[in-house]
């Protein structure tokens, strides 16, 4: 599963009230609902199903670009700690090693390098160009090349090309459709009787940087 910008900020913004069961003093309903099924998708989806969260460099940096700056310095503490959680990096439990670490995400290839070298098939160039120009574009091409499954997004723009992505295999969806489709499903949150309690700690103790 690939987030998109807007879905990173999201949980950066909120994180700490979706794993604390609070309140998220959203006025937006619409908006609320799409933010409480981030929370949901993390807690229990990501906690009992092996849902791989991966952010691309691109949107990293884009998240970077919305920080405010009188947060700018604790925010991209807590975004680099949570792309490390995500991607199981080393974690020190003695010391705080971070300060330390090189600021890239290295990710393993998920797709055949050569295939990019092959000719652009017809319905990657119509979703192409469906596609907003410029930052929107290029991240789900990425989403597609790197053979994701699942593209998260608020943007009406992008979510307005599901029908095209999902001829070549990504579910382009919001938080809130992606909790439809899996209730849907029939599919139990809870079908693991054991999650991985090292992993979700890591992951909610990145929040606490921000």
């Amino acid at each position: 599963m690939a987030w998109d910008t807007n879905v990173l900020v999201d949980y950066l913004q909120y994180g700490k009230v979706i794993w604390g069961d609070g309140d998220l003093d959203i006025e937006d309903p619409e908006y609320a609902s799409q933010v409480e099924a981030v929370g949901r998708i993390m807690d229990p989806l990501f906690c009992f199903w092996d849902i791989r969260i991966h952010l691309f460099d691109e949107i990293l940096n884009d998240a970077k670009r919305e920080l405010s700056i009188e947060r700018r310095s604790r925010r991209e503490r807590a975004l680099e700690r949570f792309t490390r959680a995500l991607m199981f990096a080393d974690w020190s439990e003695e010391g705080d090693e971070w300060d330390d670490l090189e600021t890239e995400y290295p990710q393993e290839p998920l797709f055949d390098e050569e295939a990019l070298t092959q000719p652009v098939s017809p319905i990657r160039q119509n979703l192409s160009a469906a596609l907003p120009d410029g930052h929107d574009r290029i991240l789900v091409t990425e989403a597609v090349e790197r053979g994701m499954h699942v593209f998260l997004t608020r943007d009406q723009g992008i979510l307005r090309t599901a029908a095209l992505a999902d001829r070549l295999g990504l579910l382009i969806v919001s938080p809130v459709e992606f909790l439809q489709l899996f209730e849907e499903s029939g599919l139990s949150a809870l079908q693991f009787p054991v999650p991985d309690l090292a992993r979700i700690s890591k992951v909610i103790e990145a929040l606490e940087f921000d």
